[in-house]
């Protein structure tokens, strides 16, 4: 009896101390959490609206909206805008503008075709934001961290859809990698990426990359080969 005593004690001890390591473990969010004050700051291109405001209903319950086509840097692409939204052109590229270049391509890949390209709503029902290779949905105050993570969806799926275990190998390396990116990542793996995503931008953009490589270098593989991977379709 004494000796079952002893050993479910020993039990108790070694799952006490395994949760207790993982309420310790780094979180990469907290980590570089001091980078998000300056975030895109340094970003010298600036977006040019090359025509537009056109009238179109929006595909997220035929909205009515305005379309205008812009080009930054290399990359051309639709923003649009609810009618019913008061929301100024120049205030939405201001945030775009802050993401890295490697991330724009994102913003091509949801204006191909009928998409509505970067979409900003008066409401996504509580949400600041919706993201995947159709669309990429923002609020009014969803800002560049914000935009950072959507893009990893977007992304994201435009890899998975040619290379359907993308996020089979990103689930992998999270378990290796022993490293939470986020509390919001924590939910499930395609949260994980998204977060992953931003922290990545801001890692770029405030010259810490080499850093998050050391924390989490599997998903930092992972994330760089879905960045190079990941591209639009393009136009004949």
């Amino acid at each position: 009896m004494l000796f079952k005593s002893i050993v479910a004690t020993i039990g108790l001890l070694a799952v006490s101390g395994s949760l207790a390591a993982k309420e310790k473990r780094p979180n990469l969010e907290k980590t570089f959490e001091g980078l998000h004050g300056n975030f895109g700051t340094r970003n010298t291109d600036k977006a040019t609206v090359i025509s537009g405001p056109t009238a179109v209903k929006m595909l997220r319950g035929e909205a009515p909206g305005k379309c205008w086509q812009v080009k930054l840097g290399d990359v051309g692409f639709k923003l649009t805008i609810e009618d019913k939204l008061d929301l100024k052109v120049q205030e939405c590229l201001a945030r775009l503008e802050k993401l890295p270049p490697s991330y724009r391509k994102a913003f091509a890949i949801v204006s191909e075709g009928k998409k509505d390209g970067v979409a900003f709503y008066q409401d996504l029902e509580g949400a600041s934001a919706h993201g995947s290779q159709d669309y990429l949905n923002l609020v009014k105050d969803a800002d560049a961290l914000v935009i950072a993570h959507e893009c990893g969806h977007v992304l994201e799926q435009r890899v998975t859809s040619k290379l359907p275990k993308t996020l089979a190998q990103w689930k992998s390396a999270i378990k290796k990698d022993g490293i939470s990116v986020s509390a919001y990542g924590d939910q499930v793996a395609h949260e994980d990426l998204a977060e992953f995503s931003y922290v990545y931008a801001t890692c770029l953009d405030g010259g810490k990359l080499d850093a998050l490589q050391a924390l989490s270098p599997l998903r930092f593989s992972e994330w760089e080969d879905i960045l190079k991977a990941a591209e639009p379709v393009k136009v004949p």
